[in-house]
């Protein structure tokens, strides 16, 4: 996260009080996961297809059949090219 300061973890600026759950090692605890975006769009460049798949609560490495299609369809539609990273 950048701020003022510079770049920062979570962790860092918020303390154990005020956001328990990333101090819990039980079924219960939060993770952070970084994020490096290689491509984003303005909301009016979003769009819907039938058969994408999605969830904003978890973070996953596309392996079944219905997220490749839905990677395979963001990069057709936008004109990603990941494969040249």
């Amino acid at each position: 996260m950048a701020i003022e300061q510079g770049k920062r973890t979570l962790p860092e600026i918020v303390s154990e009080r005020e956001y328990p759950h990333l101090y819990r090692s039980d079924d219960a605890a939060e993770y952070l996961v970084p994020v490096r975006w290689i491509y984003t769009i303005s909301r009016e460049e979003a769009f819907s297809d039938v058969g994408l798949s999605g969830n904003q609560n978890t973070v996953c490495k596309p392996t079944t059949p219905k997220w490749l299609h839905t990677v395979e369809r963001l990069k057709q539609v936008w004109r990603i090219d990941c494969d040249s990273d």
